[in-house]
């Protein structure tokens, strides 16, 4: 066996004693990274994994058996094939997001092929739901808005390396603060809010618990941010105009027994993800423009 298959064994191996879900993936991922190697060179011997990196596998090992998420070692995770750059002070991109922006890009397709959709990014973290939106729709006008200047640090960084710096206005604020005296801003509305119950804090993976609270915890029941972004997103809204959150599992009854039948929306439905849970909410405006303040 070949010196590279066996310093990737071993690697492997310490990640299975760290109880890592997908201890194989990882140490292929972790050896590749700090290695700079491609799949034929680690596995064919080509290139040699080098001492520092030996030394820089050891200490993401270290941090491994304590729970630090992988992405936060890498600096980096995948998001509908294209890589973010992270840090603790962003969520982790997740599959679970890929379905919002699928469902974005179908509203897209249906009632703006022929205009210039005004978009908010609401609470964009990383930042990979602006850039995938504004590369999958050059023809938007995007705003990706957070209340952390950390997080927005990350996002003007992926925005950069993309090519997007120029084509996203980023704002710092707390929900719509920037603009309460502003209405009718944006065709769409995006977010993926925290929605995590505060009671089921405790149950989360370790890796999980090291993401930013501020970024996951919804209050008691999930929903607090949800209910104050329904709450508020009609005044931001032009008229026709489309709101989509992603949610959590079991969401959706709560959001339909308090929103459903009230004026600020004409419609609200959900869209599942992979697992079959109730994972986007799309709401449209009422046609009329009703929000008053």
């Amino acid at each position: 066996m070949s010196r590279n298959i066996l310093f990737l064994k071993s690697v492997e191996k310490k990640l299975k004693k760290a109880d890592v879900l997908s201890p194989s993936i990882e140490a292929e991922e972790m050896v590749r990274h700090f290695g700079q190697l491609d799949r034929v060179q680690l596995f064919t011997d080509q290139k040699e994994i080098s001492g520092p990196a030996k030394l820089s596998i050891a200490w993401a090992l270290q941090k491994r058996r304590h729970g630090v998420p992988l992405a936060y070692l890498l600096g980096q995770a995948s998001f509908l094939g294209r890589s973010f750059q992270v840090t603790p002070d962003v969520l982790i991109p997740r599959p679970e997001t890929e379905r919002l922006i699928e469902e974005v890009l179908c509203v897209l397709k249906a009632h703006y092929r022929s205009r210039t959709p005004e978009i908010l990014d609401l609470g964009t973290g990383s930042g990979c739901v602006a850039a995938s939106l504004t590369l999958e729709w050059p023809a938007c006008r995007m705003t990706a808005l957070d209340a952390s200047e950390k997080a927005l640090a990350v996002a003007r960084k992926n925005f950069k390396i993309l090519g997007l710096r120029q084509k996203i206005q980023t704002v710092k604020c707390a929900l719509f603060g920037a603009f309460r005296n502003k209405s009718a801003l944006w065709d769409i509305i995006v977010s993926n809010p925290p929605y995590v119950p505060a009671r089921g804090w405790s149950k989360l993976s370790r890796e999980v618990r090291r993401e930013p609270r501020l970024a996951l915890d919804g209050g008691l029941d999930g929903l607090d941010l949800i209910d104050a972004i329904l709450d508020e997103a009609p005044k931001y809204l032009k008229r026709d105009g489309w709101l989509l959150l992603e949610i959590g599992k079991g969401q959706s009854k709560k959001i339909l027994k308090k929103w459903a039948g009230r004026k600020e929306y004409a419609s609200l439905v959900f869209a599942k993800d992979l697992n079959g849970i109730e994972r986007i909410l799309i709401a449209r405006l009422d046609r009329k423009g009703t929000w008053t303040n």
